[in-house]
């Protein structure tokens, strides 16, 4: 469909900057915006347009979720900023809320804007109660890590490998620390037993939520794959579909490698790292079991890469791979990874 009016916004926390174009490249109405549903709203009425005729260009900044609902329940089809390649489209040495919202409206009129992806309510719900869980567990670790460096200042060595199990803790509390570093250690083991209980709940929902999930049990039928990664998968990449291959799904998680190309020589180096940081790590943490009997061909891989490169640069052609199975099971005959025999046969290595 083709869109009459062309919507720049630059939205920030307490304000955002509208410029509106026609077709022909008119500024029809620019100003101010208070963030809020209301004077969104108030906006809405003012300006001289078909809601249902206009596309509108927001960045994926903090509020973009309710902000582009809204907008799309106001009538308005909404496009997500690619801020990346956008950046680079539109550079510029003014720089201004003024010229941004300018330029996302010129790019959306010249069918020229770099989009992301607009994920639906329900997957952005999902990715924050998993971003929930990931962050109490790091806090966590925070608080583990306080806690031995307490021990450390003091030459303290736990006689057993678990300081936070049943006997490493018995052992902690009956250390005598001088005041100070005793109210801190008993304070942390506090703040650990809260956050413990906390993370149990939230694993109880995750594993209620992967078992009522068909993809979630696909992904899961992936060596190294468990609930809790299955669902990061899916908060993150959403529709699996909207990759038309698997290279553009390890692209997307920054498993590729970057490629540098002039003068008709080309060079690979490190993986791009962009993208969704947050599949990366899990794609990345799923390999920490690839010793296991059950990884089958999928640990002949691994070890003909380590030999050749190292552990770390097989572990990420490794991740790499398992998104390119996971991919498969999900596009192609929707069937469990051990269940398709064609699936077991080795794939050819991708470069690291």
């Amino acid at each position: 469909m083709s869109y009459r009016f062309h919507l720049g916004i630059d939205l920030h926390k307490r304000f955002a900057y509208w410029v509106l174009l026609s077709e022909e490249k008119k500024v029809l109405w620019r100003g101010r915006v208070e963030t809020s549903a209301s004077a969104v709203r108030a906006a809405l009425s003012r300006l001289p347009v078909v809601r249902e005729e206009t596309h509108a260009a927001i960045e994926p900044v903090t509020e973009w979720g309710w902000y582009a609902d809204l907008l799309q329940t106001e009538g308005l089809k909404v496009r997500l900023v690619d801020v990346f390649r956008a950046s680079i489209t539109a550079k510029m040495r003014l720089k201004n809320d003024k010229v941004d919202a300018l330029v996302l409206a010129e790019l959306l009129h010249a069918n020229y804007l770099p989009e992301a992806y607009l994920a639906p309510l329900e997957t952005r719900d999902l990715r924050e109660f998993m971003r929930n869980r990931i962050f109490l567990v790091r806090m966590r670790t925070q608080a583990k890590n306080r806690i031995h460096a307490i021990l450390s200042r003091h030459v303290l060595q736990c006689p057993v490998t678990d300081l936070f199990g049943k006997k490493g803790r018995a052992w902690l509390l009956d250390q005598p620390l001088p005041g100070q570093y005793a109210r801190e250690r008993d304070m942390l083991l506090r703040v650990l037993d809260g956050i413990t209980t906390e993370i149990k709940t939230l694993e109880k929902e995750i594993a209620e939520k992967a078992e009522g999930s068909k993809i979630a049990s696909l992904l899961m039928s992936i060596p190294g794959i468990g609930a809790f990664t299955a669902l990061v998968m899916l908060a993150q990449v959403g529709d699996f579909s909207r990759f038309k291959t698997p290279q553009q799904l390890g692209a997307f998680a920054g498993l590729v490698p970057s490629s540098y190309s002039s003068g008709g020589k080309e060079r690979f180096g490190r993986i791009t790292k962009r993208g969704s940081s947050d599949l990366r790590w899990v794609m990345i943490e799923a390999t920490n079991s690839v010793n296991q009997k059950r990884w089958g061909w999928l640990y002949d891989f691994y070890q003909r890469i380590k030999i050749k490169k190292g552990s770390k640069v097989a572990r990420v052609a490794l991740a790499r791979k398992l998104l390119t199975i996971a991919w498969t099971l999900i596009n192609k005959k929707d069937e469990p990874f051990l269940a398709r025999p064609s699936l077991l046969k080795p794939l050819e290595i991708v470069a690291a």
